[in-house]
């Protein structure tokens, strides 16, 4: 009976800490979608104008043979992409320590945002149509929800510590809204593999 209060009371607060974050920083997260969107683009523009699409592809974390070997659907690419999610909440907990930090916040946004535009026109260039189903079916979702809760995340957090410094908060508030983020981008990590796996992951890994 407490663990079920304490458990609703968590999911309630998480809730108002969402929607408390996003009508105080309309304008950061607005700034925040729109550079991300211009990101996105620029990387699907550089992969598409680019001469030598195949080396911007062997630049990326595996090789094209591994590709088509389907690695990005295995595990060790799953712990990979997880252990780079836990690096991002890290920095981002780190960042929104301080609002002067900000734009450093938006750069790891926007590189983000860049890879995944970079690594999904790559997908439809070496895959064809097999590889546009992939794109549009798992990684289209899957990388605009992990790229949305990393947002909104350090948003709240921000939020959090602001109140820390006027009303006083306890750390193992703070340490329970880092482990929910990575959680739940660890299982969108999981959803995403799994659904490579069902459709042969042949495609790029998103760090």
């Amino acid at each position: 009976m407490v663990k079920s209060y304490k458990t609703h009371s968590f999911i309630n607060g998480l809730r108002f800490s969402c929607v408390s974050a996003l009508k105080e920083n309309k304008g950061k997260l607005i700034l925040s979608f729109i550079l991300v969107f211009t990101a996105i683009c620029t990387g699907i523009f550089i992969a598409i104008k680019s001469n030598n699409a195949y080396e911007l592809g062997r630049r990326q974390d595996i090789s094209l043979d591994d590709f088509y070997s389907g690695v990005a659907a295995s595990s060790s690419a799953f712990f990979s992409r997880s252990l780079s999610l836990v690096v991002n909440v890290t920095i981002l907990t780190v960042l929104s320590f301080s609002i002067y930090l900000f734009p450093l916040a938006e750069v790891l946004f926007i590189y983000r945002g860049y890879l995944f535009g970079l690594n999904f026109a790559l997908v439809f260039i070496f895959y064809g149509i097999s590889g546009a189903i992939t794109g549009i079916i798992v990684i289209l979702p899957c990388q605009l929800c992990t790229l949305f809760v990393l947002i909104i995340f350090y948003f709240i957090f921000q939020k959090m510590n602001r109140n820390s410094k006027k009303f006083g908060c306890t750390e193992c508030n703070r340490a329970l809204y880092v482990l929910v983020a990575i959680l739940l981008l660890i299982a969108i990590n999981l959803i995403e593999t799994l659904l490579l796996c069902v459709l042969n992951g042949k495609v790029i890994m998103i760090i």
